[in-house]
């Protein structure tokens, strides 16, 4: 019987195939949508977790721009959503488990295939309940410690974002 973690793989390997063939793009899956009081919700507080060094900046700011598309204002604490950005790294083989693909590693010249997710999750920060989710990913094949470009990297994310949150809605401005 298929465990949860080979199903979540099997399912993402088959929703993203067509974005495997293109440097640039990223999907997204959204797992979550609307129990909230949108209406309500004007700020956000930003965690990340797990997230590579190199990732990081960049992410949290393309995300910023995309939120900011729904009229949502990042607070350094307080906000009335707390949003989280996950990441997740899923092999998709078994003997490259203990590989470290942000390591460069001259002796190995083994290509390297996984999954990178961003997982994100918003909060209501009074209630704690969870109000939005959704996933954005990409399949991965590089040797180890192979150079991302983020010149490139960034428009995908922030694509990625601007479609993940298509549905969210964007919050009327207080004039």
């Amino acid at each position: 019987m298929p465990t949860a973690k080979s199903l979540l793989v099997i399912s993402l390997l088959l929703s993203l195939l067509s974005c495997a063939g293109s440097s640039q793009q990223i999907g997204s899956n959204l797992t979550l949508c609307c129990p909230g009081n949108y209406d309500s919700y004007s700020s956000y507080s930003l965690q990340t977790e797990g997230m590579p060094g190199f990732l990081e900046d960049y992410l949290v700011v393309e995300f910023d721009g995309a939120f900011a598309e729904k009229n949502m204002t990042r607070v350094s604490s307080g906000g009335d959503l707390s949003v989280t950005l996950r990441y997740n790294h899923i092999n998709l083989r078994s003997e490259q488990e203990e590989i470290d693909p942000f390591a460069r590693i001259e002796s190995l010249s083994t290509e390297l295939s996984y999954i990178a997710a961003i997982e994100i999750d918003m909060r209501e920060s009074s209630s704690g309940d969870l109000v939005w989710a959704g996933t954005v990913s990409r399949v991965h094949q590089v040797t180890p410690g192979e150079y991302m470009h983020q010149e490139r990297a960034r428009p995908a994310f922030r694509q990625a974002f601007l479609t993940l949150l298509d549905n969210y809605p964007a919050r009327t401005p207080v004039e």
